[in-house]
């Protein structure tokens, strides 16, 4: 029971730290599920869905590299930084809201556990971006 118990936390703390460290793709992911399922829709199949999405998300990336390389402006840095970490804050209020909803009685205090969570996977995305100079 014990090392049953240990083995689920340490796969919590796991599955947190993946998170931060994954959370600055939020918005390529969701650019890339968009553009695939745009293409597969459209009637162009699942191998043609599959390169729009990678297509997607790698023209996004770079963009936003370029963009962060050529900004001069703080303002212009903040934009691109906020662009990505509202995508992560939403996968992060999610992904804390199932872990709170899993060890919690439904109350207030999850949607407050919740969104701290988000506040803090979108600060971590934020500072991730904040880190790239090039």
């Amino acid at each position: 029971m014990l090392i049953g118990l240990t083995l689920i936390i340490v796969a919590v703390f796991m599955c947190c730290a993946l998170l931060f460290r994954l959370s600055i793709y939020a918005l390529p992911l969701f650019v890339a599920f968009l553009a695939g399922s745009i293409t597969y829709r459209g009637g162009s199949g699942i191998v043609a869905a599959i390169a729009a999405a990678a297509v997607a998300a790698i023209i996004l990336l770079a963009v936003a590299q370029l963009a962060l390389a050529f900004a001069k402006s703080d303002m212009t840095r903040a934009a691109i930084g906020i662009a990505f970490a509202a995508p992560a804050a939403v996968a992060g209020y999610h992904a804390v809201h199932g872990i709170a909803a899993a060890t919690m009685p439904t109350s207030g205090w999850q949607i407050a556990v919740s969104l701290f969570g988000a506040a803090i996977i979108a600060a971590a995305s934020w500072a991730q971006w904040s880190r790239v100079r090039l």
